[in-house]
């Protein structure tokens, strides 16, 4: 069985998703009283990739990180799938930290996949919950009778887990900016060479 939402009420305050999904579906007056089994589109999770690219292990364990803090969080049943091959700390079907993951061996498979788990988790009776910005695969779930939410407003309802920060820059660097922008003011403009980066 999936498990129920926790406390909505605390959920809007530290997570707006929750707020989302709400509003996404009113027709449910009492979210703590719906179950759900979360299907992850895995692809979506990373920003900038198109869905014929695989993610490479890093990128995968970096969102099934992400997935596991969500899953304590929310008290979901969380399922993600990625294109590609089984990642040497998880097999195909295999858990991580309570996330059950999947792959899809190319990338016309995915989609193909990802609503065979929906075909499953409909035979148990669970209800399911599809997390892809695919409007083709938000079509064909609905079709299976799963409910859909976009990627994108997952990330925001958990924007401190998803927002890609800059590398810091190190004091070397900061002391040489600072003195070439001195510089620049004292001759009225930056001079080419200090234009062009060394390798350090």
């Amino acid at each position: 069985m999936g498990v129920p939402f926790a406390d909505p009420l605390r959920l809007v305050k530290l997570h707006p998703v929750i707020m989302s999904l709400h509003q996404v579906y009113p027709e449910v007056e009492n979210p703590t009283k719906t179950t759900y089994t979360v299907v992850v589109d895995g692809l979506y999770l990373v920003p900038g990739r198109a869905d014929t690219e695989n993610l490479n292990q890093r990128q995968q364990i970096e969102v099934l990180q992400r997935l596991v803090k969500i899953q304590e969080a929310e008290g979901w049943e969380v399922w993600v799938l990625f294109n590609g091959e089984p990642l040497g700390q998880v097999e195909h079907g295999g858990d991580f930290l309570g996330v059950r993951v999947f792959f899809s061996p190319t990338p016309p498979q995915r989609i193909p996949t990802l609503l065979e788990c929906i075909k499953v988790l409909n035979k148990q009776d669970r209800d399911v919950l599809m997390i892809t910005n695919d409007l083709e695969l938000e079509e064909r779930a609905q079709e299976l009778n799963a409910r859909t939410l976009r990627a994108d407003t997952l990330k925001k309802g958990y924007d401190s887990l998803f927002t890609v920060r800059r590398a810091t820059q190190s004091r070397l660097i900061r002391h040489r900016t600072v003195d070439r922008l001195k510089s620049d003011d004292e001759r009225g403009g930056p001079d080419i060479r200090d234009m062009i980066d060394l390798v350090e």
